[in-house]
């Protein structure tokens, strides 16, 4: 769950919300100056369910130790990694290339996202048993994944920029729907062969400016669903969960804007 606080309340974004978000982008990626072939149909895929595993949490919200809806950063290793590789195998049944995309994407929240950033990064020192374990077993899955992927898929240029690009469109979606303060993110791939620093500049909570712009003309509007909870704290999970079940969502709106 994503929880940013708003006034004297919480908008909560599930995570598979969120990952629909990341697909809208990659559509709209798709559509921007970099061109058709630069989004695959299991790139864009792999951003609409690469958080697929949050879905039960989600469901069930928690509070942390002072009343306040938990977010996502503040789960366990032990619960993350478990249900990070589940999901994995999961999309595996649909789009193994999409499954390999993601199997990525989570070991790179173990390994510094492989020289990708933007985001604060896991401390691969603080990096228990269970975030060791899931690096292990995710090569070991990936590995098996080749035999049903194209071999140009996995050539090392496709899987590394397709791998920046998920990373690329978590981030813009989180730099709206989250709101954190970050000024760029890189590297990302542009044409092909190329690649540069994204330069952000917030204009305010849901609207960012953004150079190379990525999309088709100077701005692109997108939607995402949420819930808003009107109070600072809960004295329970179950008091929180009652009233996020019972609120109707609403719809919010992020836009990203091409450099005045």
């Amino acid at each position: 769950m994503i929880a940013r606080r708003e006034g004297e309340g919480w908008t909560l974004i599930r995570q598979m919300d969120h990952a629909a978000h990341c697909a809208e982008l990659a559509r709209a990626w798709r559509a921007g100056p970099f061109g058709r072939d630069s989004v695959s149909s299991s790139l864009e895929y792999a951003a609409g369910y690469h958080d697929l595993g949050w879905t039960e949490i989600d469901d069930r919200p928690e509070i942390d130790g002072e009343g306040r809806p938990c977010n996502f950063t503040q789960i366990d290793e032990a619960r993350h990694t478990e249900f990070y590789a589940r999901a994995v195998r999961t999309i595996a049944l649909t789009d193994p290339y999409a499954a390999y995309l993601v199997s990525l994407h989570a070991s790179g929240l173990y390994s510094r996202r492989y020289g990708w950033a933007g985001l604060r990064p896991v401390d691969w020192t603080t990096i228990g048993p269970h975030g060791k374990a899931l690096l292990e077993g995710e090569r070991a899955f990936r590995a098996e994944l080749s035999a049903s992927i194209a071999p140009r898929e996995l050539e090392f240029e496709a899987s590394w920029r397709n791998y920046m690009l998920l990373e690329t469109f978590d981030y813009l979606s989180l730099l709206t729907c989250f709101g954190f303060e970050s000024s760029s993110c890189g590297p990302v791939p542009t044409v092909e062969g190329r690649w540069e620093q994204l330069s952000v500049r917030r204009l305010g909570p849901w609207d960012v400016e953004l150079d190379p712009f990525p999309f088709a003309g100077d701005r692109f509007e997108v939607e995402v669903a949420c819930v808003r909870v009107d109070r600072p704290n809960f004295r329970s999970d179950d008091e929180l969960r009652a009233q996020f079940n019972s609120t109707p969502p609403q719809i919010r709106r992020s836009l990203y804007r091409g450099r005045s």
